[in-house]
């Protein structure tokens, strides 16, 4: 290979990740409010994934802005291209055509129940039937099943967040919160009082998930998944 040809690959090189960065500057996160995975701390956001995430673009060059999604509408809001990338399980994305997704999970999740009682005996969702359960709007847990009373399930509230879930539990709205371990260990510490017993039902990766029609989507992803290491995808919270 002559000299002219190594200096023009290298051109063409330096600009694609030149231009990768650059795009990178425009890039944006849509979060939910998920304490402590992500959330919102005095304009900024923080959490176990939102961490993992800067280590990340950090490691990658790259750059984004996080902007906290209202928790109903973001499947719409990441799905319509409203921001240009995400993190959440396969489950949550409907048109997965639509997206470039991570080669390794940037983290694991476990989703399990949360009682006031320890002699429930659950292992799987449908053990839930047998409960009065509190599910959180705008959360697929892993599954196409609607959860909901035709399919057998006894419904008694849509909470917004794990917080106000639990508080439900407090005033025995219910037997039951379907959540999720690390959320629920925060809200042991704000209850010590309260005998809450968390059952593992499952665990999930945690994806990065970029929107196509980002400029120039395949090379900021490939940058991406180049910087992702078992060391940002840790065991499951």
């Amino acid at each position: 290979m002559n000299r002219l040809c190594i200096i023009v690959m290298l051109a063409i090189f330096s600009s694609q990740n030149a231009y990768a960065t650059e795009q990178s500057q425009a890039l944006t996160w849509g979060y939910v409010n998920f304490a402590p995975y992500h959330y919102n701390d005095k304009g900024n956001v923080t959490g176990f994934i939102a961490d993992h995430i800067k280590s990340i673009f950090k490691d990658s060059n790259l750059s984004f802005s996080a902007v906290e999604l209202p928790n109903k509408r973001t499947k719409l809001y990441i799905e319509n291209g409203k921001v240009d990338f995400s993190t959440v399980i396969e489950s949550f994305i409907s048109n997965p055509s639509d997206f470039l997704k991570s080669d390794l999970p940037v983290y694991h999740i476990i989703l399990g129940a949360v009682c006031l009682k320890d002699t429930h005996e659950i292992k799987h969702i449908d053990d839930l039937k047998k409960t009065r359960l509190i599910l959180l709007s705008g959360y697929t847990y892993g599954t196409d099943k609607q959860l909901d009373e035709k399919n057998g399930f006894n419904i008694e509230l849509s909470a917004q967040n794990h917080d106000s879930a639990i508080l439900a539990l407090k005033y025995k709205r219910a037997d039951c919160v379907l959540g999720y371990k690390s959320p629920t260990d925060v809200e042991k510490e704000k209850h010590p009082n309260l005998n809450l017993t968390f059952y593992k039902i499952n665990e999930f990766p945690v994806y990065l998930f970029l929107n196509k029609k980002v400029v120039n989507a395949t090379v900021i992803m490939d940058t991406i998944n180049q910087h992702i290491s078992p060391t940002h995808s840790p065991l499951a919270q």
